[in-house]
């Protein structure tokens, strides 16, 4: 399939985001996150398995499914719970997985980034309501993560000047505040 071989969990999620986000090719992405879970399970590294968890909840959420409905409505995932009609509430799981692996290790950068995009999970399926309470918790962890890392340089989209004005924001837009 033209991946690279390499044993380490990371770089696998690495190619695999690489493959959904920008070269279309979900395929061997599934195969890479689905190995990593492995390794990570093998070697009880919870981080691991927080941040391959995490990344598949982003594969299935991304635009190159809905590239390869044909495929996906014929053959299935890998994760045979998955159809392509409810890959949207799968992604939800994923990002709740990842979450709980995260709460485990005190990766209070990762839950800021996993918790928003939980919220961003419910936006998806149409549940408005529900985005409130992973924002807030978004919103936790990222204080916990600036009261242990005060010069953490957390990344905000362009047009927010702060990751609290950005979730503003959404909280806003979802009906929270």
């Amino acid at each position: 399939m033209l991946v690279p071989e390499t044993s380490d969990p990371r770089e696998k999620l690495g190619w695999a985001a690489e493959l959904f986000n920008n070269q279309e090719r979900p395929l061997p992405a599934e195969r890479l996150i689905r190995e990593a879970i492995e390794i990570c399970i093998d070697s009880n590294d919870y981080s691991c398995l927080g941040r391959a968890n995490v990344t598949y909840g982003f594969f299935f959420r991304s635009d190159s499914i809905g590239k390869w409905e044909k495929f996906y409505r014929e053959n299935g995932f890998m994760d045979k719970e998955a159809t392509f009609d409810n890959r949207l509430e799968i992604s939800k799981r994923y990002f709740e997985k990842g979450i709980a692996y995260y709460v485990k290790t005190g990766e209070y950068d990762a839950l800021t980034n996993a918790y928003l995009n939980l919220g961003f999970a419910y936006y998806f399926l149409g549940e408005h309501k529900e985005e409130c309470g992973p924002y807030e918790k978004s919103l936790e962890a990222y204080q916990k993560n600036i009261t242990r890392n005060p010069d953490a340089n957390v990344a905000v989209p362009e047009g927010a000047s702060s990751f609290p004005e950005y979730v503003a924001g959404q909280q806003k837009r979802a009906g929270c505040i």
